[in-house]
């Protein structure tokens, strides 16, 4: 083999290898980042916070109308729900859910059911390590940095016609770390809500009145 041949091959050899290792680089850092990027979003940091405290309120509310107020203490909840300015509430306890109707000063019993005790941390669980695009918009002038994930329902309020959860996106606005706002867009649908968590719920809250009567 000729020499200028030997340098033309060692030449191409380098530039592979280089190639090689540089690809393998970008590889090992575009990884890294989306990893990262899943594993230490917002929503993951909240969901692990909620976790940890174990006491909590999540206070959603799109109008006077139409809000959702959740408090959770270990193994209790309590959800009081306004849509379309009819109450309704909630106590869910000991393997049971109690509705309360507050007119009338009764409750009922549903044994055996408490399909709501964890309806924050499971609608955060089912997006919390999903990949999300981030972005910025302004809410009553103000800036908000947010994360947003498609396909997913767990924070609507109001009823809305069904369309394909291709569509449907879900975006979380934050100052910060604080979680500000919710808006769901599900086709020409959008649904935006403010948010409020506390640390701090009065116990008070899973305790059906002794005023009340079992129906």
């Amino acid at each position: 083999m000729s020499k200028k041949k030997k340098i033309i091959l060692i030449t191409a050899i380098i530039i592979l290898v280089f190639a090689m290792i540089m690809g393998g680089i970008f590889w090992i850092t575009h990884k890294n980042k989306m990893e990262s990027n899943e594993s230490n979003s917002k929503i993951n940091k909240l969901y692990s916070e909620l976790e940890q405290k174990k006491t909590f309120s999540f206070a959603m509310t799109l109008d006077n109308e139409n809000k959702i107020y959740y408090a959770k203490k270990d193994n209790k909840a309590y959800i009081e729900t306004i849509y379309q300015g009819e109450r309704s509430k909630f106590i869910i306890k000991d393997g049971n859910s109690y509705l309360l109707m507050e007119d009338e000063k009764i409750y009922y019993t549903y044994q055996n059911n408490q399909t709501d005790l964890e309806r924050i941390m499971f609608a955060l669980a089912e997006i919390k390590d999903k990949k999300f695009i981030e972005g910025k918009e302004k809410i009553d002038g103000k800036e908000y940095k947010y994360n947003e994930y498609e396909g997913t329902t767990g924070f609507v309020i109001n009823n809305v016609p069904t369309v394909e959860s291709e569509t449907t996106k879900t975006r979380f606005y934050f100052n910060k770390d604080k979680l500000s706002y919710i808006k769901t867009i599900m086709g020409e649908y959008q649904e935006l809500l403010k948010i409020e968590i506390l640390y701090k719920v009065d116990d008070k809250l899973f305790e059906i009145p002794s005023d009340y009567v079992e129906k």
